[in-house]
């Protein structure tokens, strides 16, 4: 009996929830995301870009915070990534609510998989409706099926699985960088690449305003970051993805028919430029 292997079983106390913001000067923005939990009862890691007047300092244990002058989305959770001290981390932004006992939820579902490396949550709406379409069923995420949309504040990791596989956020793609979104997929087909054990859990952990136009599958910008992306993924084969994905965006109305010269050369500028970076 005493050679059995003893079973993970994780608590709020084993979750971290990193932050990204800028120019903050006070913690009092954190009163809005933790309104429905006990703030006091979770580690929080912020990393405030910023610039040398406007400093965040903390004098609460269970807040750290790291200034930086860098700019960047990804950057700014890269370097959460490398602070991280606990098993588990939460990727969020400053805008979000957390669902009430919402570290209970995440702890859970990893001691459920202890083998996962990365377990994918819900968001809703601030009316209470899903942040977009899920797939409601709970499941491990492969390659081969369907392709995943994920948002950066759906995602949870095991620290452990990400630092020491060296897995981090391409810094050429999301909010203040050249291609203006797309970071959530490339790092994700980074975890499957390594062959991280995912899994998506449908329970809503964070509340967020709707989805922006850098998610408008139809917008240049999402077209372009998409290309971009997919060209890591798919190489040359990339060009004749563009294809495949204009037909699905004019299918599904986010294109019209007459713009599809337009955005497929949208799409191809787009992976010139990342074959040059």
């Amino acid at each position: 009996m005493n050679n059995l292997p003893k079973l993970a079983i994780y608590t709020p106390e084993d979750v971290e929830i990193l932050v990204s913001t800028m120019k903050r000067t006070s913690l009092s923005f954190l009163g809005k995301m933790f309104v429905n939990n006990d703030i006091s009862k979770h580690h929080i890691l912020i990393i405030n870009q910023t610039d040398k007047e406007h400093q965040l300092i903390s004098n609460v244990p269970n807040v750290r915070v790291i200034n930086c002058q860098e700019v960047g989305l990804s950057k700014s959770r890269n370097l959460a990534i490398k602070n991280t001290v606990k098993p588990i981390f939460v990727i969020t932004d400053d805008d979000v609510v957390f669902s009430k006992d919402f570290a209970i939820t995440i702890a859970a579902g990893y001691t459920k998989y202890p083998e996962a490396g990365f377990i994918s949550f819900q968001a809703n709406t601030f009316t209470n409706k899903p942040y977009k379409k899920y797939n409601n069923k709970e499941r491990e995420l492969v390659k081969k099926r369907k392709e995943i949309s994920l948002s950066s504040i759906e995602i949870t990791c095991k620290t452990k699985d990400i630092v020491e596989n060296k897995i981090l956020f391409d810094e050429r793609f999301g909010l203040g960088s050249y291609f203006k979104s797309g970071e959530e997929s490339i790092f994700f087909q980074e975890i499957l690449s390594h062959h991280i054990k995912a899994y998506h859990i449908p329970k809503v952990i964070v509340c967020h305003a709707e989805e922006s136009s850098t998610s408008n599958p139809g917008s240049n910008k999402f077209i372009r970051a998409r290309a971009a992306a997919k060209y890591l993924q798919y190489g040359n084969l990339s060009i004749l993805w563009m294809v495949k994905f204009l037909s699905f965006l004019i299918r599904k109305k986010h294109i019209k028919v007459s713009s599809i010269i337009k955005k497929y050369k949208e799409g191809y500028q787009a992976i010139g430029e990342i074959r040059k970076m």
